[in-house]
């Protein structure tokens, strides 16, 4: 039945490896393989560590579950300082994400998720700055052959500004659905907009207020208006990045409806 429901979908099926409830990531996975998802993404942060000792575990851990890596998730504390006027700074983080691309390279995972701008409201607009930071630390992923996904956030205009003036083959767009229904005044343009540049999703529902990460089909988001939307030729993974609550269900009954309802989807079709 899942392989059926798979290619309905026209595309691969996965779920955030943090998808709410606080077990060791190998049960976590194994669940998330039982649920017939393909696919999960790793959130590349200390957070992780405390199930493992060392977030090196974490690669094959989840694929000895059965699972395949679409990508790591940069952690996206301080991404201000990647238009930072403070030199040191700003090479700091730099650097950081460098080292992020190169673990990726050592695990031969192929993408990495990141943010290029402050995830507040009003965070400062894009300009020359951020520009060169994000530009070196693309040239860096290019040697290493690792894809980038510019993440949609607080501000739409970061990515135009950073997609518009760096045309990589190494560097995409992930869409967040649920930032831009919750961010944008007019939401989905901007995957209308980006969408031949897709390397990524983040798939969730909101209440419209609030970034929930609820499951598709249980907020206010409009699935017909992203399904319209959508980009034909994308044959990437279509990734949850949904939570839910330890303390109201079971984490199967939540993967089974997280899949069940994913597959209704039926992007891309």
């Amino acid at each position: 039945m899942n392989q059926t429901e798979n290619i309905e979908c026209n595309s691969k099926t996965g779920i955030f490896i943090w998808f709410g409830w606080r077990t060791h990531i190998s049960h976590r996975a194994r669940l998330i393989k039982q649920a017939g998802f393909d696919a999960t993404c790793l959130w590349w942060a200390e957070e992780e560590r405390a199930n493992t000792g060392s977030l090196d575990d974490l690669p094959k851990i989840v694929r000895d579950n059965g699972l395949e890596i679409d990508n790591i998730h940069a952690p996206f504390k301080d991404t201000h300082l990647l238009l930072s006027e403070n030199q040191t700074e700003r090479r700091r983080h730099i650097d950081l994400h460098k080292q992020w691309i190169d673990d990726c390279a050592r695990h031969e995972i192929k993408k990495m998720v990141f943010h290029i701008c402050a995830d507040y409201e009003n965070s400062p607009p894009p300009g020359g700055l951020l520009l060169e930071s994000v530009s070196e630390i693309v040239q860096y992923a290019e040697s290493a052959k690792i894809t980038l996904a510019a993440e949609n956030t607080w501000r739409r205009d970061d990515i135009d500004f950073v997609l518009e003036n760096l045309n990589s083959d190494y560097l995409g767009f992930c869409y967040d659905c649920g930032h831009d229904f919750i961010r944008c005044k007019k939401p989905v343009e901007i995957l209308r907009d980006w969408g031949h540049r897709l390397t990524a999703t983040h798939l969730h529902d909101n209440m419209g207020v609030n970034d929930d990460h609820m499951l598709p089909m249980t907020g206010k988001n409009d699935w017909p208006k992203v399904a319209a939307a959508w980009p034909k030729d994308y044959k990437g993974v279509l990734m949850l990045e949904v939570l839910g609550d330890e303390r109201t269900r079971s984490a199967e009954d939540f993967l089974k409806n997280a899949f069940e309802n994913l597959t209704k989807l039926k992007l891309g079709k």
